[in-house]
């Protein structure tokens, strides 16, 4: 490692490790990886962030950045040159849209892969143990690191009833939306590189989250059928987890074969995102400015796709979804009618239209109500 080079703490199996490490190489920003294991998180993660969640990276400047959307923000801006977010305002909120979508709601489903069958859980506990623990020469540490492996299967397991996930409908629901999606997404990728033309956009990266930690890495029954079945879609995870080696030329669009996969995002997530925002729009409004958001919305009545559930809902969902909605306000008064036109074709106009009377803004890795 030289002084130039970016540390990302991140796990191969995270869940949201997955963009920032796509967006490192496609950018070809020299980095080093850091396993977080438990002497990383305790000793350079807590205290540069106050909790121990990944992915972080450490700057060459001595910055600390956390959040994988703030993560790949910030790279942009400090590093423009094979950009990641497109020119064209249309196509810059569908990609705000996407990556929303793969990170906040196609979640639920992947939860289900790793945590719901028993096969699977205790592979994801000794998954974690086994992370936590490289590297690792303390013998107490080690120790702890064993047996934070099931402490945190346990709280993640007490967490399924929340989205509904011990529940068997939702647990069927939640395989078949991931099916349907990986089959569209397939179907698409056969037409075109890559989710919006002819090279990566922040919509990749966002969707990497979604099919590298727990999809294709895990031992689950979704890996297999990605790896028989869905041949195009192996091979555009595969070169996004390489993405230095793509070439960052040709043109940007949305293909015919994107709109079935965006029309089946919305019939599965678009009524769970309009709740989030009605709840948002209960408790935030009434916030005072300044203060530090809640964590929690309240429960929200709501559905998966056609399936009803009643989950939390929290800012943090809030604040993304504020982030698809301001992407659209941002759009050129000119450009506005086709995309309106582009949002109700595949359902999401209401939620791009949403008029919040609150605002979010994070400062040192915390949600507060904006004035």
């Amino acid at each position: 490692m030289t002084s130039k080079d970016y540390e990302l703490v991140a796990a191969q199996h995270s869940y949201y490790s997955a963009k920032v490490r796509a967006c490192l190489q496609y950018k070809r920003l020299p980095y080093q990886e850091v396993g977080a294991n438990i002497e990383t998180i305790l000793n350079r993660v807590i205290p540069a962030t106050g909790n121990q969640q990944f992915p972080v990276v450490f700057c060459p400047d001595g910055s600390v950045l956390k959040d994988g959307c703030d993560i790949v923000e910030a790279l942009e801006t400090r590093h423009p040159e094979r950009p990641i977010m497109p020119e064209n305002p249309q196509l810059k909120c569908v990609a705000k849209l996407i990556e929303v979508l793969a990170d906040e709601f196609f979640a639920i489903p992947m939860i289900y892969y790793r945590w719901v069958p028993e096969e699977t859980r205790q592979w994801g506990i000794g998954m974690f143990q086994t992370s936590l623990g490289k590297g690792v020469e303390n013998p107490d540490m080690a120790a702890l690191a064993e047996q934070m492996g099931e402490t945190i299967s346990t709280e993640i397991r007490s967490r399924l009833p929340k989205v509904g996930l011990d529940r068997k409908d939702i647990q069927d629901k939640a395989q078949e939306i991931t099916k349907e999606v990986c089959s569209l997404l397939d179907r698409h990728l056969a037409k075109t590189p890559y989710i919006l033309g002819d090279h990566p956009t922040l919509a990749d990266l966002g969707m990497m989250n979604a099919m590298w930690g727990h999809l294709y890495l895990d031992p689950c029954e979704a890996s297999l059928f990605i790896r028989n079945d869905y041949l195009h879609l192996n091979n555009w995870i595969t070169n996004m987890h390489s993405g230095a080696g793509i070439a960052d030329k040709g043109e940007l669009y949305i293909a015919d074969t994107l709109i079935p996969l965006l029309r089946y995002f919305s019939d599965a997530f678009a009524k769970m995102m309009t709740d989030i925002l009605s709840a948002a729009d209960k408790t935030l409004s009434t916030a005072e400015a300044g203060t530090e958001a809640p964590a929690g919305l309240g429960r929200i009545e709501t559905s998966l796709q056609d399936a009803e559930l009643s989950r939390p809902a929290t800012s943090y969902t809030a604040w993304r979804l504020q982030k698809v909605i301001e992407q659209y306000q941002a759009m050129p008064a000119a450009q506005k009618p086709a995309t309106d036109d582009l949002l109700t074709d595949i359902g999401f106009l209401s939620v791009c239209q949403h008029q919040p009377e609150w605002r979010l803004q994070k400062d040192n890795f915390k949600l507060f109500v904006a004035s």
